[in-house]
């Protein structure tokens, strides 16, 4: 099969980032010819194996950029398509970030009144009715985007991410390493928040619940107010950015993320896979693959019951919780990828 995969950058900084390099490694092994369309290239990674078509950024109309590469590779002869960014040209679009509108309700209370909120919805809302298929990380974001954009149900597959086991596991080592650098007790239970855009991560709603439980939180991510946060929280464990959050997860015991907006949260799943109990919104689309009910929360009140009751569960509910990971290893999403391309370039 020759496949094209478009996005915007091909490296490992990001979520859909690492998502289409993994990708675009395991359609190689299996032997398809793989086209990678970008505009900016991790230096290390071209000898990966892809055939890369490399179109420089159009400055400041990064939409154009990524449309751009969207024509280049509808009319490059390939079999198949499939985008990452929102636009049109794609057979396939992973919609990783669900509808944009979702996001501008959850997020952007008066975005009817920008000119720029209508215009990005536009775009998404053109690439999601323009694809023949659209790939969804988790039925939330579907429902979404039939409600939000009117799409086809019956072209939209719900296929949810999975996890790298081998690189997010219990480690006891790291445990107490990073316990020992925050000056933290090694037996005491200990909350965890990691995200990069502390607002809408609801690190403020994080905060309030672990002091009104009286446990330590530590906040791993990064935030272009990182300043003002750690000035107005003086108590809580600021690591700053962290290139392996492996071997930070370990550290904690619950992983509490009220975000206002998710529409899978990876970090939910690779908490899962470290033993980590992970609590948070009922708009994260995660949460539909938790281990068990009682997780999520939509008001302080509620996520304080919701980390009672993850803090409750102890060594068995961290089980289930790596059980459920471990059930959705990465591999598998990317097999079923492979299929979904497969029946597109036969077709």
């Amino acid at each position: 099969m020759n496949v094209a995969l478009v996005h915007r950058r091909y490296t490992e900084h990001g979520g859909t980032e690492r998502f289409v390099v993994g990708l675009a490694r395991h359609l190689l092994q299996r032997g398809h010819e793989v086209h990678v369309y970008c505009n900016e290239i991790r230096e290390d990674l071209v000898q990966d194996g892809p055939v890369f078509h490399h179109l420089p950024m159009l400055r400041p109309a990064k939409v154009l950029s990524l449309y751009r590469s969207s024509i280049a590779a509808s009319g490059g002869g390939h079999q198949v398509v499939m985008g990452f960014g929102r636009t049109r040209g794609h057979q396939i679009f992973r919609c990783g970030g669900g509808a944009h509108q979702a996001y501008l309700e959850a997020c952007k209370p008066k975005w009817k009144a920008n000119p720029q909120a209508w215009l990005e919805r536009s775009v998404d809302r053109e690439a999601v009715l323009s694809a023949k298929t659209v790939v969804s990380p988790s039925r939330q974001a579907a429902d979404d985007l039939v409600r939000c954009y009117g799409a086809d149900p019956e072209r939209i597959q719900v296929l949810p991410n999975g996890v790298d086991s081998a690189r997010f596991r219990p480690n006891a080592e790291a445990r107490l390493a990073r316990r020992r650098e925050l000056g933290l007790d090694p037996q005491a239970k200990v909350l965890g928040f990691l995200g990069t855009g502390f607002e809408r991560k609801g690190l403020a709603v994080a905060a309030e619940v672990a002091r009104e439980v009286g446990l330590d939180l530590v906040v791993m991510g990064a935030d272009h107010r990182f300043d003002m946060w750690l000035r107005r929280n003086p108590d809580l464990h600021f690591v700053g950015p962290v290139r392996a959050p492996e071997d930070w997860l370990p550290a904690v015991d619950v992983l509490l993320l009220p975000t206002s907006y998710e529409p899978y949260g990876n970090v939910c799943l690779e908490a899962m896979a470290c033993g980590v109990v992970p609590v948070t919104t009922p708009w994260n689309g995660v949460s539909e693959v938790f281990p068990i009910q009682g997780l999520t929360g939509g008001n302080h009140a509620e996520l304080v019951a919701a980390l009672h009751t993850a803090l409750k569960g102890g060594a068995e509910l961290s089980r289930m919780c790596i059980q459920a990971a471990r059930a959705m290893p990465r591999e598998r999403t990317y097999a079923a990828l492979e299929q979904l391309l497969l029946q597109e370039a036969m077709a």
